[in-house]
């Protein structure tokens, strides 16, 4: 089942990337090209599948008994020829609704929106679907789109990412706290009782209390499973409630916990993982839970019928004293491998490893393990480690994502294709038969087809183009840590720390206590007489120096080879991983950097020959390769690592990394951009991701069209918007608009349609006379330096990123721009020299060299010894907002 997180593979919040886009363009050709829709994300559950695919849009088929398919009807669909591919519906979510993440398992589905709501259908006999009834939705016609009622979270409450248990849903709200809903017989939902919520009237909205995880506890991951529920905390440790019948929730007895007054909160004690080890994700089956550890290694507990713990026998573990801990054995992977992913069905369990591979084990009725046989492994000795084959996904191919349904099992492949295995009776593995795959010969590798899922024609247009230059920035903040250049060339990082990303050989959270700042605040250790002259903080956990003699050195979260290592372990989180012990990254034989950007789980450098080098993660073709492979992790992939093809001649001067996608401004002051497209970012007139495949670079690769005789002076690439200052001192953005991102006082995507570029796409209006120096683009927002030296922000406001002592999004409603848009108080006589922005807060370095930053405070990313959130109440900003302490003098 699929891990809900803010914080992994499809995680949903994001920061700014750094720096922007151009492009005055006269077109020379256009060429029509038929693409197969690519999958973004998989999620597979009792007897059905659904795909969110690259357009945004999902589509699902398999068993459809309660309506889970949502389609209005109970017609099971894959298991008959001419169901699949364009003939297949995509679900109809509302007027302009499109999906950011999925999760079913039992016969119920929960989407999470673009808008950050939440829409549930199918089976609803608990109150699952969140309804205040237990009527099945998606089962009749005009129960879904716009009929669909979203599910009411809370006054100004959104969500970011779902989950759902058998017959119970639960989401990670926006200010990282939980709810669940649905049935309740063994305290799943976590209220201290055992009464079902979400069936009856009032039972919604404020009147479903957050989840108690304790003192000053947040939630930043959470599953669902048969009847029990985990959570991953700020902390980096696990806490599981719900049903206990073999010790899934990993206490050492066998008691349910969560039904009962006193069991939550700090009552409720996080499960013990062994000494020094923590969690960074989790994946939760019927009765049994495991969770990937911080070396990269993974443990599971819980019930053990088939052998899906992975220890060579059948005996539960987790329900008895002294079996968790140091005493709960790692499972055996094989020689030197390590996991990047894990996912749990109903009794076996898999992981996609650092070579890009996946092994499977336990129960294997219906060839769920992907071995061409249906015995089960992992049960008996020997059957572990080196001895457990890696599932044959085809020539050359690998995995870059994985889901295991109750009993079948699907990859999306490394060309963004899927394949299905195990149980097909009700069509859930998409081949348009009720045929089981994987329990015979000659059934996987090439024998095993790609589920089609449809196509989309994309107009595809090149174009020609013309200079300018980048000021490296000081200040460079995600959406849960913060980090500065001091005037002494050290470095100093605040915030969240669970992987390392603050530099101080610890998971520490730093700036969320009182006297954790200022002198306090330990520069960190870059090497023996190295200092920095760029900073640059990924939305996902790690962090990039660029240093005073122009090597790169990265350190934190490491899951996707991002830190440019060779190797998927995280370095910072420890004693001795910084200073002279962390390497400097191989960019080549005699090639230094330039300059640096991160996205949210890749990296890249500006070289000194003014090519681009990107690696990590590339699913959607963020690294430039035409492929989807990660690069990063394996031994030599570094110093082959080749140069991104910007076109005959071309090279860059200056780029920009988003979320999942990245951007340079090129030396004819053009800007192209490849990656992930999923919301128009890349600024081509269509949602197609370039980069992942054979023939998009180059030459191949549009620049981005500005409007006629326009060119760029700067770029900034956010979670899934786009912006460029123009030579005229304008502003343009394209991408989501979720919040009103783009400034244009709608809601309205742009740059995912034709004509919406150009000349078509409005300059920003930034008040009468006004014009912008520096742009800064985060997750939902953006903000502008302008030519009187004030700052406006405009976007979403939930955590007071606009610095406007309120949480009213602005820029997404008519006349809230131009003159409307108040600049921000920055303090009595107090003007701006830069300004930063990422995730749900921003920062500027004002004229008198200080810094002062606002907005969303969970983890201490203010640097202000609390974890209060400012700018968003009254009184906050202006001469009431600190300047943040760096040390004395500083």
């Amino acid at each position: 089942m699929n891990l809900i997180s803010k914080l992994i593979v499809f995680s949903f919040l994001f920061i700014g990337g750094r720096n922007a886009l151009a492009g005055g363009i006269r077109p020379m050709g256009m060429m029509n090209q038929k693409n197969s829709l690519k999958v973004k994300q998989i999620v597979t559950g009792t007897n059905a599948t659904c795909a969110i695919l690259d357009n945004s849009t999902m589509k699902c088929w398999g068993g459809n008994g309660y309506g889970q398919l949502g389609q209005g009807h109970t017609n099971n669909l894959g298991d008959g020829a001419g169901e699949m591919g364009d003939n297949l519906p995509a679900i109809n979510l509302g007027t302009g609704r499109t999906v950011k993440q999925i999760a079913m398992r039992q016969s119920h589905v929960c989407a999470l929106l673009d808008n950050s709501s939440v829409k549930c259908w199918g089976y609803n006999n608990a109150g699952q679907l969140g309804q205040g009834h237990t009527n099945n939705l998606g089962d009749d016609a005009s129960e879904m789109g716009d009929s669909l009622s979203a599910i009411n979270l809370g006054t100004s409450r959104t969500a970011v990412a779902v989950s759902v248990g058998n017959f119970h849903s639960c989401a990670l709200l926006d200010n990282s706290t939980a709810k669940c809903w649905g049935n309740n017989p063994s305290g799943q939902l976590g209220q201290g009782h055992m009464n079902a919520l979400g069936d009856g009237a009032s039972e919604m909205g404020d009147s479903l209390p957050v989840i108690d995880l304790g003192a000053s506890r947040t939630v930043v991951a959470l599953e669902a499973g048969g009847s029990h529920t985990c959570a991953l905390l700020d902390n980096s440790t696990v806490k599981c409630w719900g049903l206990n019948s073999s010790g899934q929730l990993g206490q050492g007895h066998a008691n349910s916990l969560g039904k009962g007054a006193s069991e939550m909160g700090n009552n409720l004690t996080a499960i013990s993982l062994g000494a020094s080890r923590t969690a960074v994700a989790i994946a939760i089956g019927n009765t049994h839970s495991c969770a990937l550890l911080d070396n990269a290694s993974v443990k599971c507990w819980g019930g053990n019928t088939s052998g899906q713990l992975g220890q060579g026998h059948t005996n539960s573990l987790g329900d008895a004293s002294g079996e968790m801990g140091d005493s709960l054995p790692v499972i055996d992977l094989g020689t030197n491998r390590k996991a990047i992913q894990i996912t749990a069905g109903l009794t076996h369990t898999c992981a996609l490893l650092d070579n890009s591979t996946v092994k499977c084990w336990g129960d294997n009725t219906y060839g769920q393990l992907g071995q061409g046989h249906v015995n089960k492994l992992g049960d008996g000795s020997g059957e572990m480690g080196d001895s457990l084959p890696a599932i044959d996904l085809g020539t050359g191919r690998t995995a870059v994502a994985i889901s295991a349904g109750e009993v079948q099992t699907c990859a999306i492949l490394d060309d963004s294709t899927l394949k299905c295995w195990g149980r097909g009776s009700l069509g859930q593995l998409g081949y348009g038969n009720g045929t089981n795959y994987g329990d015979g010969a000659n059934e996987m590798g090439d024998f095993l087809l790609k589920v089609k899922l449809g196509s989309s024609t994309s107009r595809l247009t090149k174009v020609l183009n013309k200079n300018i230059k980048q000021k490296y920035k000081p200040v460079s903040m995600g959406a849960y840590h913060t980090c500065a250049i001091i005037d002494n060339g050290s470095v100093k990082c605040w915030g969240r720390n669970t992987e390392g990303q603050l530099g101080q050989g610890h998971t520490n959270s730093l700036g969320d206590g009182a006297g954790e700042m200022g002198d306090n605040l330990p520069a960190i250790n870059l090497g023996t007489g190295r200092t920095a002259t760029q900073i640059s903080v990924s939305y996902d956990k790690h962090t990039c120096a660029l240093l005073d003699n122009a090597t790169v050195k990265c350190w934190g979260k490491n899951s996707s080879g991002q830190l440019g290592q060779e190797h998927a372990n995280n370095l910072g989180d420890d004693a001795g991983e910084m200073g002279d012990s962390l390497p400097a990254i191989n960019l080549g034989a005699s090639r230094t950097a330039t300059a640096i950007a991160t996205g949210e789980q890749h990296s890249c450098a500006l070289l000194d020959n003014s090519t681009v080098k990107c690696w990590g993660y590339n699913f959607y073709g963020q690294l430039g390769q035409g492929n989807s492979t990660t690069k990063g992790v394996g031994a030599g992939e570094m110093a082959s690592l080749t140069s991104i093809n910007l076109g005959t001649s071309r090279t860059a001067i200056a780029i920009s990394s988003g979320r999942n996608h990245t951007c340079a401004l090129l030396d004819n002051s053009q800007v192209k951009c490849w990656g992930e497209n999923t919301d128009g970012e890349l600024g081509q007139g269509h949602t197609n991701s370039l980069g992942d495949g054979a023939g998009e670079m180059g030459d191949s690769l549009p620049e981005v069209n500005l409007g006629t005789g326009r060119t760029a002076v700067q770029i900034s690439a956010s979670g899934n918007h786009t912006c460029a200052l123009l030579d005229n001192a304008t502003v343009k953005c394209w991408g989501l608009n979720s919040s009103g991102q783009l400034g244009q006082g709608h809601t309205n995507s742009l740059g995912d349609g034709a004509g919406e570029m150009g000349n078509s796409l409005p300059a920003i209006s930034l008040g009468t006379g006004r014009t912008a120096l520096q742009i800064a683009a985060s997750g939902y927002s953006t903000c502008a330096l302008l030519d009187n030296s004030t700052v406006k922000c405009w976007g979403e406001n939930g955590g007071g990123d606009l610095g406007q002592g309120n949480t009213t999004s602005l820029g997404d409603g008519a006349s809230e721009m131009g003159d409307s848009l108040p600049a921000i108080s920055l303090g009595t006589g107090r003007t701006a020299l830069r300004v930063e922005a990422g995730g749900e807060q921003a920062c500027v370095i004002l004229d008198n060299s200080t810094l002062k930053c606002w907005g969303y405070n969970g983890s201490g990313q203010l640097g202000q010894g609390h974890q209060n959130t400012l700018g968003d109440g009254a009184s906050e900003m202006g001469d009431n907002l600190p300047i943040i302490n760096l040390g004395t003098s500083r």
